[in-house]
């Protein structure tokens, strides 16, 4: 009676814990069970072309990281204005640091890179640090979101910390605005 009921429920065809007739699926050749033995599974079908074309490829995308990572800096940089801005980046933290930004300012004027301009608003000067902010409000959309993190962290400290009521009108503005 059982049975019988099983076969009804399952379509008569067989009893519902028979597993026998697993042979659904395509069961793989021992020509492709070897093949894939014998390659390694780091590697992806997918790889580069050998040979001629896959250093052309390689150039290709080294080239175009390195437009990604260079951002839009399109224009020529001179040589000295950069070793005035590595100067500022080495000395940051150091009793060289506010010599280095007023000479750079001095003979530049304000950076127009992010990075530099993050660094100047740790100057003593409060002018330096209004106009770094400007400057950085202007590139703010622009940024990732981790850069646009760090730039309303460092408004918030500044805000809370500094003494001169300019900058921190400036700071506390420029947090509202963005």
């Amino acid at each position: 009676m059982i049975r019988e009921l099983r076969n009804v429920t399952t379509g008569g065809e067989r009893p519902v814990g028979d597993y026998r007739d697993d042979d659904f699926r395509e069961k793989p050749s021992w020509r492709d069970l070897d093949r894939r033995k014998d390659r390694s599974r780091h590697v992806g079908q997918g790889d580069l072309p050998t040979g001629q074309s896959s250093r052309w490829v390689r150039k290709q995308i080294l080239r175009e990281a390195e437009r990604l990572f260079q951002g839009n800096r399109s224009k020529k940089v001179d040589p000295e204005q950069e070793k005035a801005r590595n100067e500022i980046h080495h000395s940051f933290g150091t009793k060289k640091f506010e010599p280095a930004v007023k000479k750079f300012i001095k003979e530049y004027g304000l950076p127009d890179d992010w990075g530099t301009l993050m660094l100047l608003l740790d100057c003593k000067g409060p002018r330096t640090g209004i106009d770094a902010i400007q400057s950085l409000k202007a590139l703010y959309p622009q940024q990732g979101l981790e850069e646009q993190q760090g730039f309303r962290s460092k408004l918030n400290i500044i805000s809370m910390t500094t003494k001169d009521d300019e900058l921190r009108f400036c700071a506390e503005e420029t947090l509202g605005e963005i």
